[in-house]
């Protein structure tokens, strides 16, 4: 059983001003219960370090960029000098470690996915002694991990990895238990582990909130907060769906269809840990910690057939792969699919024929799709096309797969609207359907599809505002 305690875990917007700082003190100060805290990357950090190894860089070219990442986390810092001192003495010490990198990149102009990993992992090593410098002084006593040294082990997933949770449990759990014993806050690093090579493998993209679950599960802890800038999950995109309404509780299930289609309040593997343990997620609003927000636990699970979300993905592509000779759809699907894998291409779905395989992929992917599967020796291609401009709607509940009737209101809801519908899913999953709809028609399909099942639930069930910041909102 899992045991009392939180795991809170701090977005990237959560700690990327000195007024945050203030409200992150006030939550942690507020519930003894939150030990062990994960941060993300300062917001815009990781993606300047991906724009920083796209190419070659010249040595002064460097040198710039290591003296604005200094400059931007110091200007974070605490007015202490003793805080201050401290940190800034930790920052120069990381900095330099990836100005080395950097160079050695620049001058081989290679980079491998592990050196990749381990470069895109500075923006949150940096992150926690900003936030531990802050935290110590607003009077919480605070020490930084980095999630690779103190046994948050992965496979060796590079880019995408997976922590492997027993091992990780073994490893971490008696470090933090130490650290909450002597009434320390745990300020670990989120989004990357180790490797069993001994090297940092990071989890992808919003990473963070995934790297949460793992602590809570190697705690044995039964929640996990995850504090964004924003509240929880909603109906729909209040910017797209104007009566939006927040949802109080959601199954494991039905978030992680959500998150991966589109909905990106969380990571969409974050509920694997979650459920493993049986622990809770709470997707709460820094701005508004009072709210309730999303809970997403082993106990909400509502097999009613009820729609309880509309989400989104835009700018795909369906590529239609055609081959000749190779006996049926089921070789053609399984090489096409391996040889897609192969290449980085993400596959949000597929449907087959005798001589074809249909696949939906991001729109920037279909050149690199292509070359994959004209290199693939094992594949008798015929011809490979693709149709740009495809986007995915995707409506979730427990129970719709289930559910009579469900999938001929949403198409009749669409079809109202003169709206033509290209690739449809269902099945796969039985609490989420999807299809694709041209990306000019993408928000009348949203707005259609919601009103076909909520009306006007916005002003029954809460505004859309609920999810919006407020820089004037009181502290907790």
């Amino acid at each position: 059983m899992p045991e009392d305690g939180k795991v809170a875990k701090f977005g990237g917007a959560c700690v990327s001003n000195p007024e945050m700082y203030d409200r992150m003190a006030a939550i942690l100060k507020s519930d003894p219960g939150r030990k062990s805290v994960v941060v993300s990357a300062v917001a815009g950090v990781t993606d300047s370090l991906v724009q920083t190894i796209a190419r070659p860089r010249e040595e002064k070219e460097i040198d710039q960029y290591i003296a604005d990442l200094r400059k931007r986390h110091v200007a974070l810092l605490p007015a202490s000098p003793e805080d201050r001192g401290r940190a800034t003495e930790a920052l120069d010490a990381l900095l330099t470690k990836l100005e080395r990198l950097l160079y050695g990149i620049a001058y081989t102009e290679e980079i491998t996915a592990r050196i990749r990993d381990f470069v895109l992992s500075f923006g949150e090593r940096l992150s926690a002694q900003v936030v531990v410098a802050n935290l110590r002084s607003r009077g919480i006593e605070a020490e930084a991990f980095e999630a690779d040294q103190i046994g948050l082990m992965t496979d060796e997933n590079y880019g995408n990895a997976t922590a492997l949770l027993e091992d990780t449990r073994d490893h971490m759990a008696p470090i933090l238990r130490r650290q909450a014993a002597a009434g320390h806050v745990a300020v670990v690093t989120g989004f990357f582990g180790l490797s069993p090579e001994g090297k940092t493998a990071t989890f992808g993209r919003g990473g963070s909130d995934y790297s949460a679950a793992v602590v809570a599960h190697a705690l044995g802890l039964r929640t996990v907060e995850i504090w964004k800038d924003v509240g929880g999950f909603m109906s729909a995109d209040p910017k797209i769906v104007p009566e939006a309404f927040p949802l109080s509780v959601l199954s494991y299930d039905e978030a992680a269809e959500l998150s991966y289609f589109g909905a990106k309040v969380l990571h969409p593997r974050a509920v694997q840990p979650a459920r493993a343990c049986g622990a809770s997620l709470y997707l709460k609003n820094v701005y508004r910690p009072g709210d309730a927000g999303t809970r997403i636990g082993p106990d909400t699970v509502d097999k009613s057939g009820d729609v309880k979300s509309v989400s989104y993905v835009r700018d795909l592509a369906t590529l239609k792969v055609y081959a000749t000779g190779l006996g049926s759809d089921e070789v053609l699907l399984s090489r096409s699919s391996t040889a897609l894998a192969d290449a980085a291409v993400n596959i949000y779905s597929a449907a087959t024929s005798q001589t074809c395989v249909a696949f939906l992929i991001e729109s920037d992917a279909v050149n690199r799709a292509k070359k994959a599967l004209s290199r693939a020796d094992h594949l008798a291609l015929e011809k490979v096309e693709a149709t740009p401009h495809a986007s995915l709607v995707c409506f979730v509940g427990e129970g719709i797969g289930h559910a009579h009737g469900i999938a001929a209101r949403v198409f009749r809801a669409v079809a109202d609207r003169g709206i033509g519908v290209q690739f449809i899913t269902a099945g796969a999953s039985m609490v989420a359907c999807q299809f694709t709809v041209d990306t000019k028609d993408l928000e009348d399909a949203l707005r259609a599809v919601h009103r076909e099942f909520f009306g006007d639930g916005g002003k029954r069930h809460g505004s859309a505002s609920a999810a919006v910041p407020s820089a004037s909102a009181p502290l907790p």
